[in-house]
């Protein structure tokens, strides 16, 4: 037994070494794109460059390594944001959710072809889960009738990642206030109240 603490010492070091290099690697294309080389990363995360070598062959592995993070951590969000009870509230944190995802769109973007269903995927997630939002908001007769995932098309529109960067260019808001002012107007088109 006692042999294989090193080993699982080791493994646990390679797995926060990991962590640190995609958490820096992130960082610095978000701030910067693709132009960051291996050794500003490997720099910037405290490690050898050589430590990312041996996990990634070239910059673009990186770069998809970081994406495909971004996405599941967008998608992991998602999710805890669909548990809140009131409708609206989820609405809310969702689009929230969406409105901070937006700021590692470039991220997305950059990938290889291969991955590019990743964003697809966390589009489709986002689409089910207001939809469900807004059958549950129907439900409680806090949100007008119609077919859900026709309105929540609708929502996904206005929370898109292309949206959410031409608001935020546009007005210099935070994702906050942002996603506080998308939920305002996507509930009033929601809005049992007829014009």
């Amino acid at each position: 037994m006692a042999h294989d603490e090193p080993q699982r010492a080791a493994r646990s070091d390679a797995q926060r070494n990991l962590e640190r290099v995609l958490r820096a690697a992130h960082e610095l294309f978000a701030e910067r794109g693709a132009d960051v080389t291996m050794e500003e990363v490997a720099r910037h995360a405290g490690v050898g460059v050589g430590t990312i070598y041996r996990r990634f062959n070239s910059k673009e592995e990186l770069l998809a390594a970081v994406a495909h993070a971004a996405c599941a951590s967008t998608c992991d969000s998602l999710r805890a944001a669909s548990h809140a009870t009131n409708p609206i509230a989820r609405l809310k944190a969702l689009a929230l959710v969406q409105f901070h995802h937006s700021a590692h769109a470039p991220l997305t973007h950059a990938l290889p072809p291969i991955d590019a269903a990743e964003p697809e995927e966390v589009a489709r997630l986002l689409h089910e889960l207001l939809a469900d939002a807004i059958a549950d908001g129907q439900r409680q007769h806090l949100i007008r009738d119609g077919d859900p995932r026709l309105l929540a098309a609708f929502c996904l529109e206005l929370l898109s990642l292309r949206t959410c960067r031409r608001l935020g260019n546009a007005c210099q808001a935070d994702a906050e206030t942002l996603a506080e002012e998308a939920v305002r107007f996507v509930l009033h088109g929601l809005s049992r109240v007829t014009a």
